[in-house]
Formats: C-alpha cells, sequence, structure tokens
C-alpha cells in the first residue's frame, strides 16, 4: 500500500459511519436500561450470543486462513464467556429460551453467507469484535458505577478483558483486517463494505426486539411519580397550616 492509499479500516468506517451512529444511539437507548435492571443486559447477552457463537464456530467449519487471521488473540473467543453469564443471569436451562424473528432472520443470513459467500462474513468479525472492545467496555464500566448493592458483585465474563491491552488489540485487529484487505480485489472490498452496513442495518433490528425496557420504564416512572406525590403532599400541608 502506498502512503497515501487509505486503510480499508479507514474507508469501512466511513462507509458505516451514518448506520453506525444510529446504532449505537440505539443500543446506547435500550441498554442503558441495564443499568438499573438486568433484564435488558440479559436479553442483549442472549441475542448477541447466537451471532457470537455463530462466527466463532464457522471459524472450525471453515477453512478460510483470512478468517482465522482475524482472531489475533485468543482472548477474542467469548462463546464460553457469553454461556457462563447467561448461566447466571437466566439459569441453567437459558438455551431453551425462544428466539425472536429478527435474530431466527440474522442466523439465517449468516448461515447463507456461509454457503454462498463466507468471505462475507468477516464484516461481522469485524464490527462485533471491536464494538465489543469498545462499545461493550463503555457499557460495562457504567454497570459497575451504577451497581452499589452490598452483595458481592457478580463480574461479567463476556466484558473482561482483564490483563490485556485493550487499545493494543484493537491495533492488531485493524492491521490483519488492512492486510487481509491488501490482498482483495476492489469487487471484495466494496462487497465487504457494502455488508458492513448490514452488519449494523441487522443489529439494530435485533437489538430492537430486545425485551424488558419497558417494563424497567415503567418502574422508573412509577417510582419518580411516588416520590413527586410525596414533595407535592408535603408543600400542600405546608400552605395549609402556613
Amino acid at each position: 500500500m502506498s502512503d497515501n492509499e487509505e486503510l480499508f479500516t479507514t474507508r469501512m468506517r466511513k462507509a458505516t459511519r451514518k448506520i453506525h451512529s444510529v446504532s449505537d444511539a440505539l443500543i446506547n437507548a435500550k441498554f442503558a436500561f441495564s443499568l438499573r435492571d438486568e433484564t435488558v443486559w440479559s436479553g442483549g447477552l442472549f441475542i448477541f450470543y447466537h451471532i457470537f457463537a455463530f462466527l466463532e464456530d464457522a471459524k472450525n467449519r471453515l477453512n478460510m486462513p483470512d478468517f482465522d487471521k482475524l482472531f489475533v488473540n485468543k482472548i477474542l473467543f467469548r462463546k464460553q464467556a457469553f454461556e457462563e453469564d447467561l448461566c447466571h443471569y437466566l439459569g441453567a436451562n437459558w438455551q431453551a429460551l425462544p428466539k425472536s424473528n429478527a435474530l431466527e432472520n440474522y442466523l439465517e443470513h449468516l448461515q447463507n453467507l456461509e454457503r454462498e459467500n463466507p468471505q462475507l462474513l468477516m464484516a461481522y468479525v469485524y464490527h462485533l469484535y471491536l464494538g465489543l472492545l469498545s462499545g461493550g467496555q463503555i457499557l460495562a464500566k457504567k454497570r459497575n458505577v451504577f451497581d452499589n448493592h452490598d452483595q458481592v458483585k457478580y463480574i461479567d465474563k463476556v466484558t473482561d478483558f482483564t490483563g490485556v491491552d485493550i487499545p493494543q488489540l484493537k491495533k492488531d485487529f485493524r492491521q490483519a483486517m488492512n492486510e487481509i484487505a491488501s490482498k482483495m480485489s476492489e469487487d471484495e472490498k466494496q462487497a465487504l463494505i457494502e455488508e458492513s452496513n448490514q452488519v449494523f442495518l441487522m443489529n439494530n433490528l435485533i437489538v430492537n426486539s430486545v425485551g424488558g425496557q419497558n417494563q424497567v420504564l415503567c418502574n422508573m416512572l412509577y417510582k419518580t411519580s411516588a416520590v413527586l406525590l410525596v414533595v407535592a403532599g408535603v408543600v400542600l400541608a405546608y400552605r395549609w397550616y402556613k
């Protein structure tokens, strides 16, 4: 690559900037509720487990050196961590829980890609694992700040990268993607960029299917209303006896 040539990861970031921003806003809005209630958090773990598990299992099924190359560190493998967290939050029978239509459609799309053009699965590996190393860490830290219970705090396994230099890991991850892209034709690069937009569109659909946030919101509004009623009562009592 020449000194003036734009990195492929930079091209992808620019091409997905708009839909990525929408996706970030949706995820932050949805999972902000998980700071107060674990229903939404566990629902998010459930849907994304199936996507991450598919991609990691696909690595074993496919004979693709470039696909393998993206997993720059064994710490990236999160399937077992997801399973431990889901067992904690949803119980031992969590695998029997039904999948939403959005999640079923997502998995069907991945299965079609594996059959027809498995190279495009790298778009999902790149954006989802990079997202876990970035936004996932932010959400985890916010959850820890909001948790002020006296009992022993459960450490979420899926966002735990203790002992790993995450900025360096992300740098290595991007470098691997750029090295893979350097061997691609322009058509292959463009197809990967177009599929990158599809990644965020499909993420938005499954995130929107996560339940629980409405009940959390109702609980929050109920508690807020109760506080306001108490304040109003104090004000009225003060005026009455003044």
